[in-house]
């Protein structure tokens, strides 16, 4: 009998450290796999600041010298940029901290879930601004331009400033997806 209970004692210490390590290399793939989804946002956010900022010297020659829009203009559209460029450094500086990761998973998820909040409400910035932009950039091209060449710019303008919107909407759901994947990460983790 007291074989026996030997025995048992020792599958369950056996059984008991399996769980332990089962565990801790749960751990390491949600921490992994967290820290790889932080990397993607953080590339992003590089891509698009650098976009940005490329944008701004790139708008004087396209606006100013190229089509002779105002300076205006072209200082409203840096601006933009300019709070892009914020906005992608400001909200981007979370997944940045190489701690967040390692520490507790919970600080983590409210970390992220923070992120990503601001990231959704920024459309209700970027939105507008663009449709601003938009309108003014189409009225001056308006004033400069022939009705024949208007004829033939308005459709080009139109088209890519879809594109533009179609490309921006397909990077920020993306983003999102990244979020949404490290919040869920940590609530499977958290589960019994």
């Amino acid at each position: 009998m007291d074989y026996e209970l030997d025995e048992m004692r020792q599958q369950m210490a056996i059984l008991k450290d399996k769980l332990e390590k089962q565990t801790i290399v749960d751990d390491r793939v949600i921490r992994r796999a967290i820290k790889h989804s932080a990397s993607t946002i953080n590339k992003r956010y590089l891509v698009i600041s650098i976009i940005a900022l490329a944008m701004i010297p790139y708008g004087y020659w396209a606006f100013v010298i190229l089509n002779g829009l105002s300076i205006p203009l072209w200082i409203a559209s840096s601006v933009m940029m300019l709070m892009v460029v914020a906005f992608c450094f400001f909200n981007g500086r979370a997944m940045r901290d190489p701690q967040l990761a390692e520490g507790n998973l919970h600080d983590t998820m409210h970390q992220v879930a923070t992120a990503k909040r601001r990231d959704a409400n920024w459309l209700w910035i970027g939105i507008p601004m663009v449709t601003a932009w938009a309108v003014w950039v189409g009225w001056e091209m308006a004033q400069k331009m022939e009705i024949e060449d208007l004829k033939l710019f308005m459709p080009f303008f139109i088209i890519c400033l879809v594109a533009g919107i179609l490309i921006g909407l397909a990077v920020h759901f993306k983003t999102q997806r990244h979020y949404r994947d490290i919040i869920e990460q940590i609530e499977d983790s958290e589960k019994p």
